[in-house]
């Protein structure tokens, strides 16, 4: 029965040894050198290796040839509703631009007035190819250093695109102020839709 007792002290005491922890957190100064205090070491440390970027020109293209953005809307084949897009007809036989019509023919002035008075104008003209001008105008602060002409006008013509360009103008003592239109004619394209599905 001793043997048994001393063989559970022996046991008990292997227990209690095995069991204590090596570190219990707290801080113990002499437990890592003499003071205690943290001696910093080159281990670890970052060593910097250039590897510059080398630019490869490669692009991925999947086996289609090069991207082409698709400026329509992606329609899935689910879709049943019919898609439309709006384009531009080209542009009639517009007879101004012929090869040789000023040439051959001249340009008629069809219509033109104008008025010339001391202290204002005004004039207005058309012509067989659609050019047309019209402006009024007046002095302003006459006999003075301010002198001056205010006009309002505008100018017109068919363009090759086949589009009336006309631009409605003020010209004053806050210089010259035009206004910009883009306008169908019977010889100009026309914006239609066309089915996309």
């Amino acid at each position: 029965m001793n043997s048994f007792k001393v063989q559970y002290v022996i046991a008990l005491c292997i227990v209690a040894a095995v069991g204590v922890p090596v570190e219990d957190g707290k801080w113990h100064p002499y437990h890592y050198g003499d003071s205690g205090k943290y001696i910093p070491t080159d281990e670890g440390k970052y060593i910097h290796i250039p590897n510059p970027y080398i630019h490869i020109d490669n692009p991925y293209d999947g086996g289609f040839g090069p991207y082409a953005h698709d400026y329509e809307p992606y329609v899935g084949e689910a879709t049943v509703q019919d898609q439309y897009r709006l384009i531009l007809t080209p542009p009639k036989d517009i007879p101004f631009y012929k090869d040789g019509y000023y040439k051959n023919k001249g340009i008629k002035i069809i219509k033109q007035k104008h008025n010339y008075d001391e202290d204002k104008y005004d004039f207005d003209f058309e012509t067989e190819n659609k050019i047309r001008a019209e402006e009024k105008a007046v002095l302003k602060n006459a006999n003075s250093i301010d002198e001056g002409i205010a006009s309002k006008g505008f100018y017109e013509y068919i363009g090759p695109d086949g589009f009336m360009y006309r631009v409605d103008y003020t010209a004053d003592e806050n210089g010259f102020r035009p206004k910009v239109k883009r306008l169908e004619t019977p010889y100009s394209g026309k914006w239609i839709l066309e089915k996309v599905n």
